[in-house]
C-alpha cells in the first residue's frame, strides 16, 4: 500500500463528519493506538489535528459545503497539500445502504474515494458501548495504492473505532472543549 493511500486511508478513517456526527463545537478525541485527535471548530469547517507522542503530524482541513463535509486537504511537516476538487467525507445524513465516491488530484496524483454505509451496529471500545453507523472505506490511487477499511461513526460523537490491520482501534475518551 502507498504513503498517500495510507495517509488518505488515515484522514478519512479519522476524519470526522457533519453535524449530524460531530458535536458542533469540537472535542478532543483519545484512542486506543495512541492517537489524540483535536477538532477545532472554525468559521465555515473544521481543523482536524492529530498528534502521537505529544506531536502533530497531520491536519486535516474539512469544510461544510452544499452536500455534506469535504476534505479540503491535508497539512503534513512537509507543507499543504489541497485535493482538487476537494473530496466529500461525508454526506449531510448517513443511512444504511448510502454510497458516495469522488476523485481529486492529491500530490500530483489521480486519487479515488468510494464510501458505503453498511448498515448500524453495536461496538464496544474502552469509552462504552455504543450503536454506530459501520462504514466501508475504498482509497485507490493512480500509481496502485489501495486501502480498504471499516469505521464505526455515532452521530453526535464522530468516530468511535475503525479497523486497523486485523484488530479494532477504539475510542478510549472524548472531551468537549
Amino acid at each position: 500500500m502507498g504513503v498517500v493511500a495510507r495517509l488518505l486511508g488515515l484522514g478519512l478513517l479519522l476524519g470526522l463528519a457533519w453535524a449530524q456526527i460531530l458535536p458542533p463545537e469540537g472535542g478532543l478525541y483519545v484512542y486506543s493506538d495512541g492517537t489524540v485527535q483535536a477538532l477545532e471548530a472554525v468559521e465555515g469547517g473544521y481543523r482536524l489535528a492529530y498528534r502521537r507522542d505529544g506531536k502533530v503530524f497531520r491536519e486535516d482541513r474539512l469544510r461544510f459545503g452544499a452536500e455534506g463535509i469535504y476534505l479540503e486537504g491535508v497539512a503534513l511537516p512537509e507543507g499543504f497539500f489541497p485535493f482538487v476538487p476537494p473530496l466529500l467525507l461525508y454526506p449531510k445524513r448517513l443511512v444504511p445502504g448510502a454510497f458516495w465516491s469522488g476523485n481529486a488530484r492529491f500530490q500530483e496524483q489521480r486519487v479515488a474515494l468510494a464510501v458505503r454505509v453498511e448498515g448500524v451496529e453495536g461496538v464496544r471500545v474502552p469509552a462504552g458501548r455504543f450503536n454506530a453507523y459501520r462504514l466501508r472505506v475504498a482509497f485507490t490511487t493512480e500509481r496502485g495504492g489501495a486501502d480498504v477499511k471499516l469505521l464505526y461513526l455515532v452521530p453526535g460523537l464522530g468516530v468511535v473505532a475503525f479497523q486497523a490491520g486485523e484488530g479494532l482501534v477504539g475510542l478510549v475518551r472524548f472531551s468537549a472543549p
